[in-house]
């Protein structure tokens, strides 16, 4: 069967001009009420331990891992690589090297979230943290990202801009780099268990745990933001060359940080020691890309308050920032020792997961998805509260995570009262948590009914008589040095 045959006895949602990006942006905005709603039951459990008693699917100890995979997953990682597929064609003035792989590689990574997930709640779990899903799941997972690197780089070969523009440089590396990740972090090389033996294993372990975060969502929408703020503000990025060293020194540092979470577990000496010497040099790529961002936006700050995409990407950006903050001196042992074994760790993933890399992609979503469908977001008033929602939401949960582990650091180690009496201190943070936690999942619901409204209310393109070849321009040039 010819290219052409083939593409003409495929439904049309498969092959047509960005289905792949506008099909990984729709699911993603499923998942986020999911992992949304998973979160608020946990909140709730903190204030009310018996709420859901005799509920196998709802026991504190199953939910959480399937909230924490449903948004790192689910909502980010499937909405971050919709909006890749978007940025690269237009970074490379070309189509997607195939909207088909693009969709069905959709298809299979839904499915294996969904069932890994599912085993999950019915306690089928690895028992490794950010590794729980089961080994078929793995491979699944493996697969799609397989496939997702070999439709980057493939559009990216056949560029007609000459230029590699930053972002291009941080999702092609995304693309190589994870799956390795994955790969070594998951130890796929040994299926019954998935792990290693005794302390090597948490070694792994927190590699994995940590460049999840580092290795795959911040190099996967740090590239989005740099996008975002060129366009909105028609402004080229401020420099290439700082763009460069922030992309270099972050592959650098990155992969060692893992070893900061284990700094009072009997392990090497010396990964403890690399882990916080790379996690001060991360100071390096997070200045670069301040600068970056700041002097791209000089000039520009009135756009903030006008454009949401730009509004949501420098809340982000202002997430990125504070949270890459908080891993440099969350890395020091004095200042570990206070807070590891507290409700400050849960605090500083939601800023990262949730407030950097979560609102970054809804910023990318608001600017992408009326572009896909060729028509206005379906309210800008409704995105607007949506934000409101957001930002105040996510301050008073924050503020209870961050409370909490600073009181209850102090209080075992500095006063030496009991974990037990100190608990009922804790309640007053404990009922702000489902309180602001309504807040934030309101705000999801909301951005799920704008999305998806958007989506009902598109033009569709013609069907053109032939079919466009993979190797013919897209519509849109990008053009000078703009992201």
């Amino acid at each position: 069967m010819g290219m052409r045959s083939f593409t003409r006895s495929v439904p049309r949602w498969l092959t047509q001009e960005n289905s792949a990006s506008a099909n990984w942006i729709l699911s993603s905005a499923v998942w986020v009420v999911l992992g949304a709603s998973m979160g608020l039951v946990l909140a709730l459990e903190f204030l009310l331990p018996n709420l859901f008693q005799g509920v196998p699917y709802l026991t504190f100890s199953r939910l959480r891992q399937a909230h924490v995979n449903t948004v790192v997953f689910g909502f980010v990682s499937t909405g971050m690589i919709g909006l890749w597929f978007y940025i690269v064609p237009q970074l490379t003035g070309r189509q997607l090297w195939s909207e088909f792989i693009g969709n069905v590689a959709m298809l299979a990574w839904n499915g294996a979230v969904g069932v890994g997930v599912g085993a999950i709640l019915l306690g089928f779990s690895q028992g490794r943290e950010y590794a729980e899903f089961i080994y078929g799941v793995d491979v699944g997972i493996m697969a799609v990202l397989i496939l997702n690197a070999i439709n980057v780089w493939a559009t990216i070969a056949q560029r007609v801009e000459p230029k590699m523009f930053v972002s291009l440089w941080y999702i092609g590396a995304t693309v190589i780099v994870f799956p390795i990740v994955y790969f070594v972090g998951n130890v796929m090389w040994n299926p019954p268990t998935g792990a290693l033996q005794g302390i090597n294993d948490v070694v792994f372990n927190w590699f994995y745990g940590h460049n999840i975060l580092g290795m795959w969502l911040t190099l996967g929408v740090v590239p989005i933001i740099y996008y975002i703020i060129s366009k909105v503000t028609d402004t080229p990025v401020y420099s290439h060359v700082i763009g460069l060293i922030g992309f270099w020194t972050i592959l650098l540092f990155y992969n060692g940080l893992g070893g900061h979470h284990l700094e009072w577990a009997p392990i090497y000496p010396y990964v403890k020691n690399l882990a916080i010497a790379f996690s001060i040099g991360m100071i390096i790529p997070v200045a670069a890309v301040l600068v970056n961002w700041l002097f791209t936006l000089r000039g520009n700050w009135g756009k903030v308050f006008t454009s949401i995409p730009l509004a949501l990407i420098v809340i982000s950006a202002i997430a990125y920032i504070l949270v890459s903050f908080q891993g440099v001196h969350m890395a020091l042992r004095a200042f570990n020792f206070l807070e590891h074994f507290g409700q400050y760790v849960p605090g500083h993933a939601h800023l990262g997961i949730l407030f950097f890399s979560g609102v970054g992609v809804i910023g990318g979503v608001y600017y992408v998805l009326p572009r896909i469908c060729h028509c206005e977001l379906y309210n800008w008033r409704f995105a607007w509260i949506q934000f409101a929602l957001l930002v105040v939401g996510f301050f008073f949960f924050f503020f209870s995570f961050t409370l909490t582990g600073l009181e209850q650091g102090s209080a075992w180690f500095n006063v030496g009262v009991q974990v037990y009496p100190n608990l009922v201190g804790m309640r007053p943070y404990m009922g702000l948590r489902p309180a602001s936690g309504a807040l934030v999942l309101a705000n999801f619901i909301l951005y799920f009914v704008i999305v998806f409204l958007t989506w009902v209310k598109h033009k569709p393109m013609p069907e053109p008589e032939v079919p466009v070849p993979l190797s013919k321009p897209i519509r849109t040039r990008t053009t000078g040095s703009k992201e």
